[in-house]
C-alpha cells in the first residue's frame, strides 16, 4: 500500500454498519468518495470547483469490514485519456486486502459538459499513475 501515490484512512462509523454487523456495500462506495475528496484536498488544492463526475463504479469485495477495523484506501490513476480517466483503489483492513474498485471519471467544464483535460490537471493526474 505504501508504494501507491495516495493513501488515506477511513474511520468506520456506527452508521456504516448494517444488520449483518459489517460495513454495507453501498457504504464502501461512500468510502471511495471520501478517498477522492481527500485526494482533491491534498493534491489539487481543495474547494468545490471539482472538474469531474463519476461515470461508472465497480467494486470487487474480498472480505467484510467491521466496526473495529482500521481501513486504508490507496488510490491511483489508470487509463488517462483526453476527457476521462480511471481512479483505481485498493482497500485494506488491518493490513489485509478487503476490496478493489475502479471509478471512471468524466472530466467536465464549468457548464457541466465533458471537456478535454487541461495541461495542469493532466500533469497532476499523471503524477498519480503507477510507474
Amino acid at each position: 500500500m505504501d508504494q501507491l501515490p495516495f493513501v488515506t484512512e477511513i474511520q468506520v462509523r456506527w452508521r456504516d454498519i448494517d444488520a449483518k454487523s459489517h460495513v454495507n456495500n453501498a457504504t464502501i462506495v461512500t468510502y471511495l468518495e471520501t478517498a477522492r475528496t481527500e485526494l482533491w484536498r491534498h493534491r489539487f488544492g481543495g474547494g468545490i470547483d471539482i472538474p469531474y463526475v463519476v461515470a461508472r463504479v465497480e467494486v470487487d469485495y474480498r472480505r467484510q469490514i467491521t466496526i473495529d477495523d482500521r481501513v486504508r484506501i490507496g488510490l491511483w490513476v489508470e487509463d488517462l485519456k483526453g476527457a476521462s480517466y480511471v481512479f483505481a483503489y485498493r482497500i485494506e483492513i488491518n493490513g489485509r486486502h478487503a476490496a478493489d474498485a475502479r471509478t471512471l471519471m468524466a472530466h467536465i467544464g464549468p457548464e457541466g459538459r465533458p471537456t478535454r483535460i487541461g495541461p495542469e490537471m493532466r500533469a497532476k493526474l499523471e503524477a498519480l499513475t503507477l510507474d
